[in-house]
């Protein structure tokens, strides 16, 4: 089995496994990327509670949903409306999407 730790650590590109609670935006976009079925549950218990300071069942319930939000968003083709909203606040603002 994989150590979910040291990947995240690698794919967020922080120097410590103590700085991940730091890059949470980053460690969520990239748990939404990675396949979770390669780590042990137990890991991915102690990763959540970690990291998000939250049950991993609680964080695949929020996944869960918000993937249902993002699917419906893009049939109804407000994925693009979204895009053209930040485009124009960061162009008004001079700000970026992190």
């Amino acid at each position: 089995m994989n150590d979910i730790f040291k990947d995240m650590q690698a794919n967020v590109g922080c120097e410590y496994i103590s700085d991940l609670p730091s890059y949470k935006r980053k460690v969520w976009r990239e748990m939404k990327r990675l396949n979770l079925a390669d780590y042990e549950e137990k890991q991915l218990e102690d990763f959540s509670k970690y990291v998000f300071g939250m049950s991993y069942q609680t964080l695949k319930d929020v996944m869960k949903q918000q993937k249902g939000r993002e699917e419906q968003c893009r049939k109804q083709g407000c994925w693009w409306k979204r895009e053209e909203q930040l485009a124009k606040k960061q162009h008004h603002t001079g700000l970026t999407c992190r």
